[in-house]
């Protein structure tokens, strides 16, 4: 019983962190977007910092939200299952 409280609260807590995680990468990517509206529509002929930013946020999508890493190594929940 006090096991199941404690994966409880364990679970709740990593649970916000990753939300807390994601927030902060959505923030991110809005501000980029913004940065990169600026950039296009003042500087037209920068196309490398436009791109730069773009694969950037393209790569922040892959890891942070469509969970690569979970696909091709493995989970964290295995991770952490191993340390208990």
């Amino acid at each position: 019983m006090e096991e199941n409280k404690e994966l409880e609260k364990q679970n709740n807590g990593r649970y916000k962190e990753e939300r807390n995680i994601g927030f902060a990468v959505f923030v991110l990517l809005i501000a980029l977007t913004i940065g990169e509206f600026f950039i296009g529509s003042i500087a037209i002929d920068w196309s490398w910092p436009l791109w730069g930013i773009s694969i950037l946020k393209a790569a922040m999508i892959v890891y942070y939200f469509m969970h690569v890493t979970k696909v091709f190594g493995g989970s964290k929940e295995e991770s952490h299952d191993d340390a208990s």
